[in-house]
Protein backbone atom coordinates (compact mmCIF):
# COMPACT_ATOMS: atom_id res chain seq x y z
CA UNK A 1 0.00 0.00 0.00
CA UNK A 2 2.77 2.44 0.97
CA UNK A 3 4.87 1.42 -2.06
CA UNK A 4 1.89 1.92 -4.37
CA UNK A 5 1.17 5.37 -2.95
CA UNK A 6 4.83 6.37 -3.34
CA UNK A 7 4.92 5.14 -6.95
CA UNK A 8 1.74 7.04 -7.71
CA UNK A 9 3.22 10.28 -6.37
CA UNK A 10 6.36 9.83 -8.52
CA UNK A 11 4.19 9.20 -11.56
CA UNK A 12 2.18 12.36 -10.96
CA UNK A 13 5.34 14.42 -10.49
CA UNK A 14 6.88 13.16 -13.73
CA UNK A 15 3.77 14.13 -15.66
CA UNK A 16 3.42 17.43 -13.77
CA UNK A 17 -0.08 16.37 -12.79
CA UNK A 18 -1.57 17.07 -9.39
CA UNK A 19 -3.69 14.22 -8.01
CA UNK A 20 -7.37 15.02 -7.75
CA UNK A 21 -8.63 15.95 -4.28
CA UNK A 22 -11.52 13.58 -5.05
CA UNK A 23 -10.47 10.08 -3.95
CA UNK A 24 -12.23 6.77 -4.48
CA UNK A 25 -12.70 4.50 -1.49
CA UNK A 26 -14.29 1.07 -1.21
CA UNK A 27 -17.51 2.69 -0.08
CA UNK A 28 -17.55 5.58 -2.55
CA UNK A 29 -15.80 8.88 -3.32
CA UNK A 30 -14.38 11.01 -0.54
CA UNK A 31 -12.62 14.35 -0.04
CA UNK A 32 -10.22 15.37 2.69
CA UNK A 33 -9.90 19.10 3.35
CA UNK A 34 -6.38 19.61 4.68
CA UNK A 35 -6.30 22.66 6.94
CA UNK A 36 -2.78 23.75 7.75
CA UNK A 37 -1.23 22.82 11.14
CA UNK A 38 -3.88 20.25 12.04
CA UNK A 39 -1.76 17.10 11.48
CA UNK A 40 -3.38 16.76 8.08
CA UNK A 41 -0.03 15.73 6.63
CA UNK A 42 -0.36 12.39 8.39
CA UNK A 43 -3.88 11.92 7.05
CA UNK A 44 -2.72 12.90 3.56
CA UNK A 45 0.07 10.33 3.64
CA UNK A 46 -2.34 7.64 4.79
CA UNK A 47 -4.70 8.25 1.86
CA UNK A 48 -1.99 8.99 -0.73
CA UNK A 49 -2.51 12.72 -1.14
CA UNK A 50 0.39 15.20 -1.56
CA UNK A 51 1.21 16.55 1.88
CA UNK A 52 1.26 20.19 0.78
CA UNK A 53 -2.13 20.26 -0.93
CA UNK A 54 -3.98 22.77 1.24
CA UNK A 55 -7.19 23.38 -0.71
CA UNK A 56 -10.30 25.06 0.65
CA UNK A 57 -13.78 23.76 -0.08
CA UNK A 58 -14.27 26.48 -2.69
CA UNK A 59 -10.99 25.57 -4.41
CA UNK A 60 -11.92 21.90 -4.47
CA UNK A 61 -15.36 22.65 -5.92
CA UNK A 62 -13.70 24.73 -8.64
CA UNK A 63 -11.50 21.73 -9.51
CA UNK A 64 -14.03 18.91 -9.49
CA UNK A 65 -17.41 20.59 -9.93
CA UNK A 66 -20.44 20.98 -7.69
CA UNK A 67 -22.01 17.60 -8.54
CA UNK A 68 -18.97 15.55 -7.52
CA UNK A 69 -18.56 17.68 -4.41
CA UNK A 70 -22.12 16.90 -3.35
CA UNK A 71 -21.73 13.17 -4.02
CA UNK A 72 -18.52 12.72 -2.02
CA UNK A 73 -18.07 12.04 1.68
CA UNK A 74 -16.22 15.07 3.03
CA UNK A 75 -14.10 15.20 6.15
CA UNK A 76 -11.49 17.38 7.82
CA UNK A 77 -9.52 17.92 11.03
CA UNK A 78 -9.61 21.07 13.16
CA UNK A 79 -7.46 22.17 16.09
CA UNK A 80 -7.72 24.36 19.16
CA UNK A 81 -7.01 27.83 17.68
CA UNK A 82 -4.66 28.92 20.48
CA UNK A 83 -2.62 25.74 20.03
CA UNK A 84 -2.73 26.05 16.23
CA UNK A 85 -1.33 29.59 16.33
CA UNK A 86 1.56 28.46 18.54
CA UNK A 87 2.26 25.57 16.17
CA UNK A 88 2.36 27.93 13.18
CA UNK A 89 4.70 30.32 14.98
CA UNK A 90 7.07 27.53 16.03
CA UNK A 91 7.07 26.06 12.52
CA UNK A 92 7.98 29.41 11.00
CA UNK A 93 10.58 30.05 13.66
CA UNK A 94 12.19 26.67 13.02
CA UNK A 95 12.34 27.43 9.28
CA UNK A 96 13.42 31.03 10.05
CA UNK A 97 10.67 32.16 7.72
CA UNK A 98 10.66 35.95 7.35
CA UNK A 99 13.76 35.85 9.59
CA UNK A 100 11.66 35.28 12.69
CA UNK A 101 14.45 33.36 14.41
CA UNK A 102 17.30 35.53 13.11
CA UNK A 103 15.59 38.69 14.34
CA UNK A 104 14.38 36.99 17.53
CA UNK A 105 10.74 37.95 16.95
CA UNK A 106 8.83 37.02 20.09
CA UNK A 107 5.55 35.12 20.00
CA UNK A 108 3.68 38.10 21.45
CA UNK A 109 5.03 40.49 18.80
CA UNK A 110 4.36 38.00 16.02
CA UNK A 111 0.74 37.49 17.11
CA UNK A 112 0.19 41.25 17.19
CA UNK A 113 1.69 41.62 13.71
CA UNK A 114 -0.37 38.77 12.24
CA UNK A 115 -3.64 38.82 14.20
CA UNK A 116 -3.80 42.42 15.40
CA UNK A 117 -5.35 45.46 13.74
CA UNK A 118 -2.04 46.68 12.30
CA UNK A 119 -0.93 43.58 10.41
CA UNK A 120 2.62 43.54 9.08
CA UNK A 121 2.77 41.97 5.62
CA UNK A 122 6.31 40.73 6.26
CA UNK A 123 4.79 38.20 8.65
CA UNK A 124 1.17 38.16 7.52
CA UNK A 125 2.43 36.97 4.14
CA UNK A 126 -0.06 34.20 3.37
CA UNK A 127 -3.59 35.07 4.51
CA UNK A 128 -4.78 31.53 3.82
CA UNK A 129 -2.47 30.20 6.55
CA UNK A 130 -4.06 32.52 9.10
CA UNK A 131 -7.72 32.34 8.13
CA UNK A 132 -10.20 30.78 10.57
CA UNK A 133 -10.60 27.06 10.05
CA UNK A 134 -14.30 27.37 9.32
CA UNK A 135 -13.42 29.49 6.26
CA UNK A 136 -11.64 26.47 4.77
CA UNK A 137 -14.91 24.56 4.96
CA UNK A 138 -17.39 27.03 3.47
CA UNK A 139 -18.73 26.21 0.02
CA UNK A 140 -19.63 28.67 -2.73
CA UNK A 141 -22.82 29.57 -0.85
CA UNK A 142 -20.97 30.24 2.38
CA UNK A 143 -22.38 27.09 3.98
CA UNK A 144 -20.47 24.35 5.80
CA UNK A 145 -21.58 20.97 4.47
CA UNK A 146 -18.83 18.71 5.79
CA UNK A 147 -19.88 15.19 6.77
CA UNK A 148 -17.33 14.75 9.54
CA UNK A 149 -15.17 17.25 11.42
CA UNK A 150 -12.55 15.42 13.45
CA UNK A 151 -10.29 17.04 15.99
CA UNK A 152 -6.52 17.11 16.22
CA UNK A 153 -6.83 16.43 19.93
CA UNK A 154 -8.40 13.02 19.20
CA UNK A 155 -6.82 12.31 15.82
CA UNK A 156 -6.62 8.53 16.19
CA UNK A 157 -10.31 8.20 17.04
CA UNK A 158 -11.21 10.60 14.24
CA UNK A 159 -9.14 8.69 11.67
CA UNK A 160 -10.54 5.33 12.76
CA UNK A 161 -14.06 6.69 12.27
CA UNK A 162 -13.21 7.95 8.78
CA UNK A 163 -11.53 4.65 7.84
CA UNK A 164 -14.70 2.77 8.69
CA UNK A 165 -16.95 5.10 6.73
CA UNK A 166 -14.91 5.22 3.51
CA UNK A 167 -13.62 1.64 3.66
CA UNK A 168 -9.95 2.55 3.86
CA UNK A 169 -7.28 -0.01 4.71
CA UNK A 170 -4.47 2.21 5.97
CA UNK A 171 -2.69 3.14 9.15
CA UNK A 172 -2.01 6.63 10.44
CA UNK A 173 1.73 7.42 10.40
CA UNK A 174 3.24 7.91 13.84
CA UNK A 175 3.02 11.49 15.06
CA UNK A 176 6.10 12.83 16.78
CA UNK A 177 5.21 14.33 20.13
CA UNK A 178 5.98 18.02 20.38
CA UNK A 179 8.75 18.94 22.79
CA UNK A 180 7.63 22.51 23.23
CA UNK A 181 5.89 23.85 26.30
CA UNK A 182 2.10 23.76 26.50
CA UNK A 183 0.46 26.41 24.32
CA UNK A 184 -1.05 28.30 27.27
CA UNK A 185 2.42 29.28 28.48
CA UNK A 186 2.98 31.34 25.31
CA UNK A 187 0.12 33.73 25.95
CA UNK A 188 -0.53 36.87 27.92
CA UNK A 189 -3.97 38.45 28.24
CA UNK A 190 -3.57 40.58 25.11
CA UNK A 191 -2.46 37.82 22.75
CA UNK A 192 -5.03 35.42 24.16
CA UNK A 193 -7.79 37.90 23.37
CA UNK A 194 -6.42 38.64 19.89
CA UNK A 195 -6.56 34.97 18.97
CA UNK A 196 -9.98 34.59 20.59
CA UNK A 197 -11.42 37.42 18.47
CA UNK A 198 -9.74 36.24 15.28
CA UNK A 199 -10.96 32.65 15.58
CA UNK A 200 -14.24 33.35 17.38
CA UNK A 201 -16.29 31.36 14.85
CA UNK A 202 -13.98 28.35 15.20
CA UNK A 203 -14.16 28.51 18.98
CA UNK A 204 -17.95 28.63 18.99
CA UNK A 205 -18.60 26.11 16.21
CA UNK A 206 -16.06 23.49 17.31
CA UNK A 207 -16.42 23.96 21.06
CA UNK A 208 -12.91 25.06 21.94
CA UNK A 209 -11.75 26.92 25.03
CA UNK A 210 -8.42 28.32 26.14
Amino acid sequence: MKRLSRSRKVFYRLLHIKPSPLRQGKNGPYIFIHINKTAGTSIGRAIGLPVKDHLTAKEIIAKIGEDKWQEAYKFTLVRNPWDKVVSLYEYRRKKDKNRIATQNVSFADWVKMTHGSGRDTRYYDNPKSFQPQVEWLKDTNGSVSIDFVGQFESINESFNHVKTVIGLDAELPHLNASRRAGYRSYYDDETRELVERWYSEDIERFGYAF
